[in-house]
């Protein structure tokens, strides 16, 4: 018994000092030899990024919501004249804007693997005096995530933005990403909505293949952003009461001696009492763990809890009739207490072996390749 509580008491306590740990934004680029090949010859497209929001994460359905704000800037140094006459006042916005742009060359762009279109916001075209112009998007969307996390709630949560050009393939445009920020200086509401902390945000620059066309590729710019679970909530949703389920039954057996005829009904009534209550908490807990064609950490730990309670639950009955169909109570008191006294071993030694299971190192193919920060990387104008 005192093993198991020392063992939940090490991990609470070394999982809060990791989550105390401040986490530094590390911007890196990253570009693919093919988009940087394609890229000489194209007119150069500069883009700028701020996410706004990131909310509603649901891991149970694979999909989060985020705002995200797009700048895109090009020069246009050949119709400086024509754009001038277009350009009565500096700014438009709204319909107007969109009656410009159905005049002059522009580039589009979709989100890749949106689930549903986005929602524009609103939408600004400007002319600056040096005859660049700069299209601006504010919207809003849905995306899929990648739910492939055996730790959970520990680990790491990938979330992408990726933005492809829509109209112009690679060798008449590319996407050059210059800044990407998680919200803007002077903003004070959290970014990621939720129990999430960022951990790292970097940028690539890629090309993106079509069905639609097989000769053509178009400039890919994608924003990302990794996040892990605050373990503070995981440890009051999952650990404390998985680990108070499990002490209890432990507990019961440990000290409700059934030789004693008073502690049959108790003992038994605690045992079933107990899981039920972890039918329940898994319920409960069913949209907020990540529903996966394998077995993560959780789910690991409330099959040992259940199983756990539930042999528990049957050598109670067991042993309850025995003691009162048999007279000779001293050998079965022996039994019961070799019993009562394996069973916590068997569940530190399962404990481990699922923590030991899903924590188990990756092949040095596997792991990944550190970025290069973005100071080091010249973009291309």
């Amino acid at each position: 018994m005192r093993f198991i509580i020392l063992f939940f008491v090490a991990l609470f306590s070394l999982s809060s000092l990791a989550a105390e740990q401040k986490i530094t934004l590390s911007d890196s680029l990253v570009i693919s030899d093919e988009a940087g090949a394609l890229a000489v010859s194209a007119k150069h497209v500069k883009v700028y990024a701020v996410i706004d929001r990131i909310y509603s994460i649901n891991i149970s359905e694979g999909t989060y919501e985020i705002e995200a704000e797009i700048l895109m800037k090009w020069e246009n140094k050949k119709y400086g004249t024509q754009y001038k006459d277009l350009f009565k006042e500096a700014t438009y916005s709204g319909k107007h804007a969109r009656g410009i742009l159905d005049k002059i060359w522009h580039p589009e762009f979709i989100v890749k693997a949106e689930i549903s279109p986005r929602q524009t916001l609103f939408t600004t075209v400007h002319l600056n005096q040096d005859g660049s112009l700069e299209l601006f998007e504010k919207f809003q969307t849905e995306l899929p995530i990648n739910t492939n996390i055996k730790t959970y709630p520990f680990g790491t949560l990938k979330l992408n933005l990726d933005i492809v050009a829509f109209t112009h393939d690679a060798k008449e445009m590319t996407f050059d990403p210059q800044s990407f920020s998680l919200g803007h200086e002077e903003q004070e509401e959290p970014v990621i909505v939720g129990n999430w902390t960022l951990v790292k945000a970097y940028v690539d620059k890629k090309v993106s293949h079509r069905l639609s066309t097989t000769d053509q590729t178009y400039s890919q710019n994608g924003f990302h952003f990794i996040i892990k679970h605050d373990f503070h909530d995981s440890m009051q949703k999952i650990f404390f009461p998985l680990g108070g389920i499990l002490f209890l039954s432990l507990f019961l057996n440990l000290f409700s001696s059934m030789r004693f005829a008073d502690n049959i009904h108790m003992r038994v009534g605690g045992q079933l009492t107990l899981l039920l209550t972890i039918f329940a908490l898994k319920f409960t807990l069913g949209d907020q763990v990540p529903h996966t064609h394998y077995l993560n950490l959780v789910d690991l730990l409330f099959i040992i809890g259940t199983g756990i309670v539930l042999l528990n639950f049957f050598v109670s009955v067991v042993l309850g009739d025995l003691y009162l169909r048999r007279e000779n109570k001293e050998s079965l008191f022996t039994i019961e207490t070799i019993i009562d006294r394996s069973i916590p071993v068997l569940t530190v030694i399962l404990l481990l072996g699922a923590f030991y299971s899903v924590f188990e190192p990756e092949p040095k193919d596997l792991i990944d390749v550190p970025l290069p920060p973005l100071a080091k990387l010249k973009p291309t104008l």
